[in-house]
């Protein structure tokens, strides 16, 4: 096994993160090397991949020329991957087809970060959108007993800027959320939802262009990320708008008592 792919793999035993709802890709490389435990764990950061591109096929993502996705087809969610903290190339390509190559950039982690990468935009010729991933930060503050946090992702091309609102309006989960941005977590009761998705308005008001029904469990955070077409009789793909919900990792914070000197300490822990 290369450096590279030891670095890929690296098992960090204090930064214990969830995994996403769909899980899909393998690991190339198959598990770490025992001498893997002793990674600095203060350097390490997680990624995941999110395939948002409507009109793209399958896709094998690489890293470093190493393959750490495979066949990731619209709509899948990988795993999070522990990464080493630095700047990686990366290179996403169709999975039938290693020739034709989608992306080929840099990507930069910060350590002690958890991020997904979204591969969104579009590849067909005259497209409105181009093909780019786009990276978003993970973590939320792990909400309580009775709570789940939700964030939106909106990686719809053709989607207008929108309100999330729940209750007929009467709850407000995210306003003003444009073509390739997320809102901020937002802390709700956990139950069962019917989410509406509004054309973005100034009293959150707008046109319903869709509804969504989502199950929020209990100290968990979630992203809704909107995907495919709102139109796709008039787009290059007969890919059909929905909302995938998944697993985010979230983080603890640790405040000091009166008798300790230190800053408040931020850990990461896993959700089941």
């Amino acid at each position: 096994m290369t450096e590279t792919s030891r670095k890929l793999l690296v098992v960090a035993l204090s930064l214990a993160l969830v995994g996403s709802i769909m899980a899909v890709g393998a690991i190339a490389g198959g598990t770490a090397d025992s001498d893997d435990s002793d990674a600095d764990p203060q350097q390490t950061s997680y990624l995941r991949a999110v395939h948002a591109s409507p009109d793209a096929p399958a896709v094998d993502v690489m890293v470093e020329n190493e393959t750490v996705l495979e066949n990731v087809s619209f709509g899948d969610v990988s795993e999070y991957l522990p990464v080493e903290a630095g700047t990686y190339n990366v290179t996403i390509a169709a999975a039938e087809d290693p020739d034709t190559v989608v992306f080929d950039g840099n990507v930069t982690l910060e350590p002690r970060t958890v991020t997904t990468l979204a591969a969104t935009g579009e590849i067909s010729d005259g497209a409105e959108t181009s093909f780019e991933p786009v990276a978003f930060e993970d973590t939320a503050v792990t909400p309580g007993a009775n709570d789940s946090a939700v964030r939106v992702v909106h990686l719809s091309p053709d989607a207008p800027t929108v309100d999330i609102t729940a209750g007929d309006g009467s709850v407000v989960l995210a306003e003003n959320v444009s073509y390739q941005n997320a809102s901020d977590y937002a802390t709700v009761p956990a139950g069962n939802y019917t989410v509406e998705i509004r054309a973005a308005t100034a009293d959150n008001d707008g046109d319903i262009v869709t509804t969504v029904d989502v199950s929020l469990e209990n100290g968990t955070a979630y992203s809704a990320m909107a995907v495919g077409y709102l139109n796709p009789d008039e787009a290059p793909a007969d890919t059909m708008f929905e909302v995938l919900t998944a697993e985010d990792a979230t983080k603890t914070i640790v405040v000091p008592t009166d008798e300790e000197d230190s800053e408040d300490e931020m850990t990461t822990e896993s959700e089941s």
